[in-house]
């Protein structure tokens, strides 16, 4: 039989707030050179939950694009029925790069 301490233990871990889903956004600036020379390259940005290696392997990216890390937030719940991605805690000034205004920002379909 099992002892009460083991029952006690599984309802806290699985019956808890410390149980909740959490995921990671990342904001990533995708980037591919001008095809004229002295011109400024083209990028576009994007919030995803992959990071720059798996967005690469998940999504169609052309070969000379790079795809850059900018910043990363942790979001609570779950990302199901393609739920929108939470904001990021921190300021647009404080982010690496000056990020663009958030309708400038894309979300792949996921």
């Amino acid at each position: 039989m099992k002892s009460p301490r083991f029952f006690f233990i599984f309802m806290i871990l699985f019956y808890s707030p410390l149980g909740l889903a959490e995921y990671r956004v990342f904001l990533l600036k995708i980037s591919q050179p001008s095809m004229e020379p002295g011109q400024p390259e083209v990028s576009r940005w994007v919030e995803s939950n992959l990071d720059p290696e798996q967005y690469r392997k998940y999504y169609p990216v052309y070969p000379k694009e790079k795809i850059s890390y900018v910043d990363t937030w942790r979001c609570y719940g779950r990302t199901e029925g393609f739920q929108a991605f939470c904001k990021s805690p921190r300021a647009p000034a404080e982010s690496p790069e000056n990020p663009p205004p958030q309708d400038q920002i894309s979300n792949p379909i996921r």
